[in-house]
């Protein structure tokens, strides 16, 4: 290999020779050209030599270092690049919104719809356009500021109906009601603490906790089933009239509005298109925020979400949170779906549920909830009711006949200096043959720590005879095998399919360009 790198090197010393002969006549010139080529050629396979001279060890070491250091600089000046276009990105917007705002104030009752397409400045959750919690109603026309009321600039939020925006978000279908000590330790005592039982009762337990509560929790993904479908085609609906729109108005009940829109790019690439209206009732006590927006890109991914937010004088506050998307991965098509309710009234008492849902094209399924509430500690209660309380349930199908469930439930009592706990939980985990388990437990713990739980197990292994086995802290036990059969959820009732069946607006999603195009 060197002696190839010599004699290229030669060659093309010899052709600077002849093409300095010919733009030069001095001799003696090409003569001294001749002579540094050789030495510079002598030179360097002495260099050369030196260099065989280490071992190949410490010739690769340094290579790999040479390697990581240009890496490194490329890196750096890529930073320096990247960080120099958002300085001259945040100048332009600076400079576009001051003019923008200079527009609105000369030209009352125009559209504030975003031409260009602006950076990102989404929240954490991916929510574009401007924040609620920071946005203070401007002043009246009659000159009293909306800032002069007592409405309380609390920094979370919920839900706010559209068609009555200064109402209060009703809670007959998303209030969790805690649930009862004695239910979740299935005791007929209404003392908190749970007595001794017998194994009857023990194997009742088994089959209420991981049987008897799948209809119910299947009732509840039908009914948030149906609530996404009206938010997907509510922001559908918002997004294709916002153009008929103007930027402010009163309503017949006196409640001011406003309305904003715009078109952002977001770091990865995606365009996002928003429309918002904030509005202040006629009292102004309640303020409220509605966003609906659509996002899309060149690779197939595809967006639709909402966030409505609110708060009043009282100090009750609220917002919620969706969105469904659907994207390419290895060539295959992937639905999201999720949801995040929140409130909270002036007394302290507080509610949250979050749901996700992921489904694959090659049948992989998961989901997930997680619902809480509490009240204030102080409140006095009956006996057997609680002041926190929290649910969790999920499950997940890896689309050949395996599957994975969870439920659990736990809820505590604040018993002047201590808290009492006490809740439940179940799993079962099958793989595709039908091999699994199914286990479970219940507990109880009192303020000053004194403990009580029950463990219950089931072992399948498609033999037609199911180990079970289980035992408490009172001192039960069991362990023995009955010939039943094996059941679990192989695939789930609503997959893929139905989800792309239902997902219709999000299908019909497209980038603000192809959208002008038409």
């Amino acid at each position: 290999m060197w002696k190839t790198a010599v004699d290229r090197e030669r060659k093309t010393v010899e052709f600077q020779q002849i093409a300095g002969n010919l733009a030069q006549t001095d001799n003696d010139s090409d003569g001294d050209g001749d002579g540094d080529g050789t030495v510079d050629l002598e030179k360097k396979s002495e260099e050369f030599e030196k260099i065989l001279e280490i071992s190949k060890e410490e010739r690769d070491r340094i290579q790999r270092v040479q390697v990581i250091d240009r890496a490194a600089a490329a890196i750096a000046a890529a930073r320096d690049i990247i960080r120099e276009k958002k300085s001259a990105d945040k100048d332009i917007n600076s400079h576009e919104s001051t003019g923008g705002e200079m527009d609105a104030q000369q030209g009352a009752g125009t559209q504030s719809r975003s031409i260009l397409v602006s950076p990102s400045e989404s929240s954490a959750n991916g929510v574009p356009g401007p924040d609620f919690w920071s946005w203070s109603p401007p002043p009246s026309i009659d000159g009293n500021s909306d800032n002069s009321s007592d409405v309380q600039k609390v920094r979370k939020s919920s839900d706010t109906p559209l068609t009555i925006p200064v109402a209060m978000k009703e809670r007959s279908v998303d209030f969790l009601s805690i649930p009862f000590e004695s239910k979740l330790l299935d005791t007929n005592n209404s003392s908190p603490i749970p007595p001794l039982q017998s194994l009857a009762e023990v194997e009742e337990v088994q089959v209420s906790e991981s049987i008897l509560e799948m209809p119910f929790k299947k009732e509840e993904e039908r009914e948030l089933g149906v609530q996404f479908s009206a938010h997907a085609a509510e922001a559908a609906h918002a997004l294709e009239k916002d153009d008929e729109l103007s930027s402010y108005g009163v309503t017949a009940g006196g409640s001011r509005c406003w309305r904003e829109t715009g078109i952002e790019q977001r770091p990865d690439g995606v365009i996002c298109r928003w429309t918002m209206i904030r509005g202040v009732s006629a009292d102004q006590e309640v303020e409220w925020q509605e966003k609906f927006w659509e996002a899309a890109d060149d690779f197939g991914y595809k967006e639709l979400g909402s966030e409505k937010s609110g708060r009043d004088a009282t100090g009750n506050v609220w917002r919620e949170f969706w969105r469904e998307s659907m994207r390419q991965e290895s060539g295959l098509m992937h639905l999201e779906k999720t949801a995040d309710k929140w409130g909270k009234n002036g007394k302290g008492d507080e509610w949250q549920e979050k749901w996700w849902e992921h489904y694959g094209a090659s049948g992989q399924a998961e989901k997930w909830a997680h619902k809480w509430c509490s009240i204030d500690p102080t409140t006095s209660l009956e006996a057997g009711h609680a002041h926190v309380w929290h649910e969790r349930w999920g499950e997940k199908y890896d689309g050949h006949g395996g599957s994975t469930k969870y439920t659990d439930k736990w809820a505590e009592r604040c018993e002047g200096d201590g808290w009492a706990k006490w809740g439940d939980k179940w799993d079962e985990n099958f793989d595709l043959n039908g091999h699994g388990v199914k286990q479970g437990e219940a507990w109880w713990e009192g303020k000053h720590g004194e403990q009580w739980n029950r463990t219950w197990g089931e072992r399948h292994n498609g033999s037609g005879w199911v180990h079970k086995y289980g035992k408490s802290s009172s001192g039960e036990h069991w362990d023995t095998h009955a010939q039943q059969d094996t059941w679990y959820e192989r695939f789930p009732h609503f997959g893929f399919y139905h989800c792309f069946e239902n997902s219709v607006q999000l299908r019909e999603v497209q980038k603000p360009s192809e959208r002008d195009e038409q």
